[in-house]
């Protein structure tokens, strides 16, 4: 039976830790989306009140220059903390939100249209325990928004599987300056594994619920491990000691 190399360990590793930076940019265009069915305005009051109640965070924005009726919605300054079981309070800094959307698809039914939405992300902290890809921080938030207050949401019916909500973006745009990594939170064994400028750009157009992974999902996965290699070599060889000083503790305390 063949020992996965070290550049296997890394792969897998990095491709988690991409993962959950994919799941956030598609979370914060969600919480962009769920604002303009929000009462614009008042809408980071709304979010953070949702977010607090299902899963510990907080959401702030400094400037919010949404107008519903000409089908903007733009946040500048928003801050998302961490639940409260972590010892390290930021989760993202965002400089800018922006989603410049079809108001009458909203409401008429049928596909949602998505103009233009641009993300542009400040720094993002990933913070676990012991095994920090499994157990962080995003993980707490992502299942928090998904569950519905009060409760489980009730099982679907049996037979044919319920239609996803029709959509297109025509353009997205993700930028990410800079990633923190750390593990160990709360506890003597905290360690700061990843800590720098990442400054990754992804875009894409003509998004739908029909290619979402094809044209997102695997393409922004591909390009963050291609820009990681190119730009941050030291963001691999992090992740890679870290995975690999992690592995031959389990093997060392297995062996007890």
């Amino acid at each position: 039976m063949s020992v996965p190399s070290k550049s296997t360990r890394l792969g897998s590793a990095l491709r988690k830790l991409l993962a959950t930076l994919c799941g956030v940019a598609l979370f914060l265009v969600m919480v962009g989306l769920l604002g303009i069915w929000a009462m614009g305005r008042f809408s980071p009051k709304l979010l953070d009140s949702s977010l607090a109640t299902k899963s510990g965070a907080h959401l702030a924005v400094d400037t919010n220059d949404t107008n519903l009726f000409a089908g903007r919605l733009a946040y500048s300054g928003l801050t998302v903390t961490n639940p409260t079981r972590w010892s390290e309070k930021d989760f993202l800094k965002i400089r800018r939100l922006a989603i410049d959307f079809d108001p009458l698809t909203f409401f008429e039914g049928g596909s949602q249209v998505v103009n233009d939405a641009e993300l542009d992300i400040e720094h993002l902290t990933i913070v676990g325990k012991a095994d920090f890809l499994k157990d962080n921080n995003a993980k707490d938030i992502f299942n928090g928004i998904k569950a519905a207050p009060g409760g489980e949401a009730p099982a679907p019916a049996p037979g044919k599987p319920a239609a996803k909500q029709p959509f297109l973006i025509k353009h997205l745009r993700v930028r990410v300056d800079r990633i923190t990594v750390i593990s160990g939170d709360g506890t003597e064994q905290r360690q700061v594994v990843v800590d720098q400028a990442f400054n990754y750009v992804f875009e894409a157009r003509d998004i739908s619920e029909r290619n979402f992974d094809e044209k997102v999902s695997r393409p922004m996965g591909t390009q963050a491990v291609q820009a990681a290699a190119q730009q941050q070599p030291e963001l691999l060889l992090d992740l890679a000691r870290e995975r690999l000083r992690r592995s031959v503790t389990e093997k060392l305390l297995g062996e007890k």
